[in-house]
């Protein structure tokens, strides 16, 4: 157990979280500028008959509410956001959101020098759900220790920036405090598409936005760049593609669980592809990041990036009774479907075509010790899906442990990058006192002359009805 504990009235009114050790070592990363993003408005304003559930449980009077100024009392969060206790800060064609447990507002925080490994990184902010490892209630169960970049894998680090136009650029800006020298930001990102339509690339840009809002690329040499991990910068003259660079430098990934053979990460094979990672590749210059395309994987099944609201439909069975872990992913709908309507308990369960599995089989086996092993993928190399019988569906309408939805991971990618900053006393937004600001900017795009058509769809731009 990593003995932290470095606070535990934990006051979420700031904006970032920055370790005063290794601050006189380098440029530094001090905070996130949000003085262009608005607030959601907290559920338990808005909707004073919201009510949590014991999973939403931390220390009592240990919160203070950004929005309202409310503090925590009875051992609940004051500031439990819109369905399924989300949260969102809002800004210009997107974003900030987050779903509201160890993962708190405002969404982001900024960290120098981890109290593990010494490194820096932009992240979600809240707390390492994994700072307890040998509790044995929910009570003593809720992390103390503030969210670090050697955090655990899977343990909630990415921040969630998501696109609500296409086209539009999504801006996050940064404080910087400068003493001539540079240092390295790994940025642990999840990006989604809420466009409403889909999506064949973006362009993720360093730079600089001036007194009028107006954003200009940084210049290479400038103290501004994308690097890999030892701080090696890459070039806009001869960029660098993420087939080159170590998982984990330059990515642009969409969910295991839905595409991908195991690793030491994943024991289990994807749903869709057991084989084959989907993702976005990149090609890498010094101070932007294109994508090269969506993998084919992805584009033989679904076409381009789908949007929420397009979602495709999935038969999920809860392996543990908890609300907030993952499921496992049984079936998926053959045709278009409605998660509203599955869950008001339309027929087929939303689903206007046919429930169809990818599974050897739709059997989870219970073992000894309580919990569940979940039949393998079969690839379709070996063979194609198949329907899911009217018995079984039944049987799982009538079962509170299985239940549709939407298959959300297909609306998100995971980024993994990292930048170098150095020489802000010199950028166009410095003060002259060693204090700037740069931005990291992101535009979704779409390109009719190279997006694939998913079976079923009349173009390319358009969805299965």
């Amino acid at each position: 157990m990593r003995k932290r504990m470095r606070w535990t009235a934990v006051v979420w009114a700031l904006v970032a979280v920055a370790a005063s050790a290794g601050l006189s070592q380098a440029a530094v990363v001090t905070s996130w500028d949000t003085s262009a993003v608005t607030p959601g408005i907290p559920t338990n304003v808005a909707n004073p008959a919201f009510v949590f559930d014991q999973y939403n449980y931390i220390p009592e009077g240990s919160l203070v509410d950004p929005n309202t100024g409310a503090v925590a009392t009875g051992g609940f969060m004051p500031s439990g956001y819109a369905l399924y206790a989300g949260g969102a800060q809002y800004f210009t064609n997107g974003a900030m959101t987050w779903k509201e447990r160890d993962t708190q507002g405002p969404g982001l925080s900024i960290v120098n020098d981890d109290d593990i490994t010494g490194e820096n990184c932009i992240m979600s902010a809240g707390w390492n759900p994994d700072s307890t490892p040998y509790a044995t209630t929910m009570s003593d169960w809720w992390g103390v220790d503030l969210k670090q970049c050697s955090d655990p894998f899977q343990s909630s680090k990415r921040f969630k920036v998501v696109s609500t136009v296409l086209d539009g650029p999504v801006n996050l800006t940064f404080n910087v405090t400068d003493n001539g020298q540079e240092d390295i930001y790994r940025i642990l990102q999840k990006y989604g598409n809420q466009t409403g339509q889909r999506i064949t690339g973006y362009t993720t840009q360093l730079g600089f936005v001036d007194a009028g809002g107006n954003f200009t690329e940084a210049l290479p040499g400038q103290g501004l760049a994308f690097s890999l991990k030892n701080g090696k910068k890459f070039s806009n003259v001869t960029p660098t593609l993420s087939s080159l660079a170590n998982q984990g430098e330059l990515d642009s990934l969409m969910a295991h669980g839905l595409f991908g053979a195991p690793d030491k990460h994943h024991p289990t094979a994807g749903y869709f592809n057991p084989y084959v990672r989907a993702t976005f590749g990149l090609s890498a210059g010094e101070t932007h990041i294109v994508t090269t395309g969506l993998s084919q994987v992805h584009r033989d099944l679904f076409g381009e990036w789908l949007p929420v609201g397009h979602m495709k439909g999935g038969y999920y069975f809860d392996m543990d009774g908890i609300i907030y872990t993952d499921n496992a992913l049984m079936a998926s709908c053959d045709g278009a479907f409605s998660e509203e309507a599955a869950l008001a308990g339309a027929p087929n369960a939303g689903c206007n075509g046919t429930w169809v599995t990818y599974r050897e089989s739709l059997v989870p086996t219970l073992n000894a010790d309580g919990t569940w092993t979940i039949p393998p993928s079969v690839g379709t190399d070996i063979r194609q899906p198949i329907p899911v019988d009217a018995a079984t569906l039944a049987a799982w309408e009538a079962d509170p442990l299985w239940a549709p939805a939407d298959i959300d991971d297909l609306a998100n990618v995971n980024i993994n990058e990292f930048i170098v900053i150095g020489n802000a006393n010199n950028w166009p937004t410095s003060d002259g006192n060693g204090n700037a600001q740069f931005t990291l900017r992101l535009t979704p795009t779409f390109d009719a002359a190279v997006a694939q058509t998913e079976p079923g769809a009349a173009g390319p731009a358009d969805f299965i009805e």
